[in-house]
């Protein structure tokens, strides 16, 4: 029996260890006594003489029997209900002596010092219950506030510590929420023996202390405090909290939400000591401007979401931008690396998921130079975002990345490095063109909705030369501008919904040679399909090809004497269906023409028959007449030394570029006229030539000269006006251009023959 009592003992002795192990209810029902209204649970007895004995105040009672467990627990529960529904200003006595039963045996009259006030004591949170508390004092002999004993006390606009200004209190310890949801108290002040504040393990949920405390504006941390680590939640939701004063206090971490939603705090609240930042520490700051990040050698998801910062500079120690860093970040306009911090910024390897979601300011980024990973919803709804520049190591494009930048970047090109991009990456922007590459694999969705998408490159229809397989479902669905598309050699599979909806696709050029498979409403039923001319029958005896009546022939009908036109496949001009072939011309070479009062240059056309992809051509014929064209079977390659530059989107020209050249388009006088700013569109030709003559003297088209291979077939003139025979240094053009005794060589008419200067 002694042996019994004394393991009873030991274990109440050994509650001393506050912090880690508050008292369970089973623990208080051990030693319960009710003394003149309140309850008490004894936690050390040594005799009824001493000064030592130890209670836990339970809150206020008017029942008395305990003389079951039964019993206990509901004189337990009805001791919080009274203190909950306490009204105004309470106030805990410091001792209370009473003859009480202790370990079973009657004990004399002794004095008991309250040190703990009981978890959940005043707790307004779930009751039902708005607390009427308006001030409480505690004695200087509470040494342990346990976790949520205050919470909710809404209209609590005081808390007294006694003993907390001249050095008698003997608090040391404040469990998690003590004070949650304190909405009006303004203060506290904490005398210098508190040594816990909370559990500051870093992913510990049990801090928070003086959470949605509202009313708070300054805050000073005790002298003896001295923990590593600010404990999670400690100050969330303290809206109106402006001034920390760490009284020599120096953490090295700010735990999880340890200031979120702390509308006033700015980084100058931050101690110099911090290195390290855990999960949405700053999150929803309003006052939160700027930052300083030089120091910084940790942090965790989400720290700055929801923040008003402009500019961010990125320490080189960290590598990776947790998920979430600047999620909602919406007048976040650039980040760059820590001046002087060597590898600062390009030194990232991954960008986590929803980083950048919704920084709607950021206009431009340059990815680091070493990122491999850019995770879901990294940039999604970066409204104005419109342009991205990344390096050569960037392998991984994740699920929605750049998905609802409605006002973002109109194109995308794919390095070699990428080769996975994940469904709805891109769905929702505004890309006029995508160049894609080979060896990706590819999300569903990844286009959907791109309303402005006039052009797609897919490998293997031009100069790229990596397979790309298949049109994964939805890829381009309601993509409403895209015209035309030419899917390659290597093409297998489009799947279901790959070109729903593209109302303006009227060309689906095919270059593979077995029909792929076809999912359900791969294209609009407006769509036209076009296929080598060997293998229209292939594409007809396949029921899910043949319900797009597939073609093998292209009409064109000129709207302009002369037009530039540009393709993505291999083209060869054949009459077919009764229509003339289209009449086809390369540039390779030009000349120039003196006169007294200009520099006048001549392009030389040489008629083809078949051009490779992207290779620009001028197209002659009768306005109104159509014209016809195919696939070409076999790619004749480019045409050497061909001026003449094809575009697959609309491109903006400029005037003088550095290899010293300019750039001419084709204008309704049917002359190539020099250009300094314009906009040629997707599809034509420019040609790029060097401007050296002089303009000053005017200076300004090139005139279409004709000149075929054959010696003896001149075109270009059908004929002189005034000239004169009889004059031995009069010269003309091929454009029709009187010229005194040219000095420069080409093709010219003189007494109705072709000379030939060379």
């Amino acid at each position: 029996m002694r042996r019994k009592l004394l393991l009873v003992l030991l274990a109440i002795i050994s509650l001393g260890c506050f912090a880690d192990s508050q008292p369970t209810n089973s623990e208080r029902k051990v030693n319960l006594f009710v003394y003149n209204g309140m309850l008490f649970s004894i936690q050390h007895f040594e005799s009824v003489s001493s000064q030592n004995n130890t209670v836990e105040f339970c809150g206020w009672t008017n029942k008395t029997d305990l003389s079951t467990d039964a019993k206990k627990d509901e004189i337990l529960a009805d001791a919080q209900y009274n203190a909950i529904r306490k009204v105004g200003e309470v106030t805990i006595p410091e001792t209370v002596q009473a003859a009480v039963t202790y370990n079973g045996l009657l004990q004399g009259n002794a004095t008991y010092k309250i040190i703990m006030l009981r978890a959940n004591l005043f707790r307004a949170a779930d009751s039902g219950v708005t607390s009427q508390i308006t001030k409480i004092t505690i004695p200087k002999t509470v040494q342990h506030i346990e976790s949520r004993c205050f919470d909710e006390c809404v209209n609590m606009t005081e808390f007294v510590i006694e003993g907390a200004s001249d050095g008698t209190s003997q608090l040391k310890e404040i469990d998690s929420h003590a004070f949650l949801n304190c909405k009006k108290l303004a203060s506290i002040s904490l005398p210098n023996s508190v040594t816990y504040l909370g559990d500051d393990v870093p992913s510990s949920i049990e801090g928070g202390v003086f959470e949605g405390c509202e009313a708070f504006t300054s805050f000073t941390f005790p002298s003896s405090y001295a923990s590593s680590n600010v404990s999670s939640f400690t100050f969330k939701n303290c809206k109106n909290l402006a001034t920390i004063n760490w009284n020599g206090y120096n953490p090295k971490r700010l735990n999880n939400s340890a200031f979120w939603g702390c509308e006033k705090i700015t980084w100058s609240q931050v101690p110099l000591s911090v290195e390290e930042l855990g999960a949405d520490c700053f999150a929803y700051c309003s006052s939160l401007t700027s930052v300083d990040l030089k120091d910084i050698k940790k942090m965790d998801t989400e720290v700055f979401r929801n923040t008003p910062l402009v500019s961010v500079e990125w320490p080189a120690v960290i590598t990776e931008i947790p998920a979430g860093t600047f999620l909602s970040c919406t007048s976040l306009t650039s980040i760059t690396g820590v001046p002087g911090q060597s590898g600062a910024w390009d030194n990232i390897t991954k960008i986590g998921a929803d980083a950048f979601n919704e920084c709607q300011a950021l206009t431009t980024i340059t990815l680091p130079n070493s990122l491999k990973t850019l995770d879901a919803q990294a940039f999604r709804s970066c409204w104005n975002l419109k342009n991205v520049e990344y390096g050569n190591q960037l392998e991984t494009i994740g699920e929605g990345a750049f998905r609802d930048n409605i006002n973002g970047f109109e194109k995308f090109y794919f390095k070699g490095s990428v080769k996975n991009v994940g469904s709805y990456a891109f769905a929702n922007g505004k890309l006029t063109c995508v160049h894609l590459k080979g060896d990706m694999t590819m999300g569903d969705y990844v286009f959907q909705n791109n309303k402005s998408l006039k052009y797609v490159e897919f490998p293997a229809t031009s100069n790229a030369s990596e397979p790309l397989t298949k049109v994964t479902e939805g890829m381009f669905q309601g993509c409403t501008s895209l015209p035309f598309i030419t899917l390659p050699t290597t093409l297998k599979e489009v799947k279901t919904l790959g070109f729903d909806g593209c109302s303006s696709l009227k060309y689906v050029n095919i270059l593979a040679d077995s029909p792929a498979i076809l999912g359900a409403n791969a294209f609009p039923t407006t769509a036209g399909v076009y296929v080598k001319p060997s293998k229209i029958s292939a594409y007809q005896a396949n029921a899910a090809w043949n319900a797009y009546s597939p073609k093998d022939t292209y009409e064109q009908t000129l709207a302009t004497k002369y037009a530039s036109f540009d393709h993505d496949f291999p083209v060869s001009f054949v009459a077919k269906n009764g229509y003339e072939a289209l009449e086809a011309y390369v540039g390779p070479s030009t000349y120039r023409v003196t006169q007294p009062t200009k520099v006048q240059k001549i392009l030389k056309m040489v008629k083809v028959t078949s051009t490779t992809a992207n290779e620009g051509v001028l197209l002659k014929g009768e306005v109104g007449r159509t014209y016809t064209y195919q696939i070409a079977e076999v790619d004749p390659g480019l045409y050497a030394g061909n001026c003449i530059i094809g575009v697959r989107e609309d491109t903006t020209l400029v005037q003088t570029e550095a290899d010293g050249k300019s750039n001419w388009v084709l204008q309704p006088d049917h002359k190539l006229h020099l250009v300094s700013n314009g906009t040629i569109k997707s599809g034509r030709a420019y040609v790029h030539e060097t401007n050296d003559g002089d303009t000053s003297f005017g200076a300004k088209g090139i005139y279409l000269s004709f000149a075929l291979n054959e010696e003896n077939n001149t075109t270009g003139i059908d004929k002189v006006e005034n000239k004169k025979d009889d004059e031995e240094n009069v010269y003309y053009t091929l454009s029709g251009v009187r010229v005194i005794n040219p000095t420069e060589k080409g093709v010219y008419i003189k007494n109705g023959k072709k000379v030939i200067i060379r």
